[in-house]
């Protein structure tokens, strides 16, 4: 019976680690909110950014942003300079592109924004 009963606390605590959905991994988040999937229904980046060099839209393409972020603004970190890109968009405005057109901070939580970060970093 002792053994009957080991054996049948030790199946219920082995179903009990991770029955649930796991959280996203960051960069994966990021990805669907860059395409739109979890912004609560308003149109994610793709609507304006492409993700193709030099196809520009209503703004610029984002093709190896991790790397450009970085040289835009001198002594401004690349994932600083995303960062605060997303949160007030007119704070740098690239050339040829006007101020005032992409919404300031899409009602992102700060997790949010950190894996919408870490996924452009990895472009």
């Amino acid at each position: 019976m002792k053994r009957t009963l080991l054996v049948l606390a030790m199946m219920m605590i082995a179903s009990c680690g991770g029955g649930g959905e796991s959280a996203a991994e960051p960069e994966v988040l990021g990805e669907e909110l860059f395409a739109g999937i979890v912004v609560g229904g308003k149109a994610g980046c793709t609507s304006c950014h492409s993700l193709e060099s030099g196809d520009d839209g209503i703004g610029p393409s984002l093709a190896g942003i991790g790397a450009i972020a970085g040289e835009r603004v001198p002594g401004v970190p690349a994932a600083d300079y995303l960062r605060e890109a997303i949160i007030d968009p007119d704070s740098y405005v690239v050339e040829g592109y006007g101020s005032g057109i992409m919404p300031k901070g899409w009602d992102l939580s700060d997790a949010q924004i950190d894996s919408l970060v870490e996924y452009l970093m990895g472009l």
